[in-house]
């Protein structure tokens, strides 16, 4: 199955343009998400779209399908989150997809499902800096701002720890 589809250069350069670089910002339901985004992913229906931007400091590279991919360092990512209402199990809660989009060597623009390929979704986005939005539940109280601030914002782990009982 392949995790890596190619994704529109132009879509992702007006992400960048529209989140900044080293930033996050969410989107819900009445507003836009820069670059056609939703419509891209062919998603009709969400809550929110978190969207943040980070780099790598060294090259990533990993091969799919014997075809190399190389991520240059320094080049901007996007980590998104999209969380839609579901009650499916009769109790109201959200589902998140979390997608990572990135630029090659090789100048073609890629996205990545996280449930896909999580091993590279994860090293990625903490080589870029921006995991802490794929790791979080609660949104932030502030809508956009610099990544470091995202916990500082109020967003909350998505997983907590809990003790069992002896």
């Amino acid at each position: 199955m392949q995790f890596v589809k190619q994704f529109p250069e132009k879509s992702y350069f007006e992400m960048v343009q529209e989140i900044g670089s080293y930033n996050y910002q969410i989107f819900d339901k009445q507003e836009s998400v820069p670059g056609n985004f939703t419509k891209e992913l062919k998603i009709a229906k969400y809550n929110w779209v978190v969207a943040g931007t980070g780099a790598t400091l060294s090259n990533y590279s990993f091969i799919e399908h014997g075809i190399d991919f190389t991520i240059p360092k320094g080049e901007q990512l996007i980590i998104t989150r999209l969380l839609r209402e579901d009650s499916a199990s009769g109790e109201l809660h959200f589902n998140a997809d979390d997608y990572l989009i990135f630029p090659t060597k090789s100048g073609n623009i890629f996205r990545m499902k996280r449930n896909r390929a999580p091993d590279h979704f994860v090293q990625i986005s903490n080589l870029a800096k921006i995991k802490t939005i794929a790791d979080a539940y609660r949104l932030p109280k502030e809508k956009k701002g610099p990544i470091k601030n995202y916990f500082e914002n109020g967003a909350s782990l998505h997983i907590k720890l809990v003790e069992k009982p002896e």
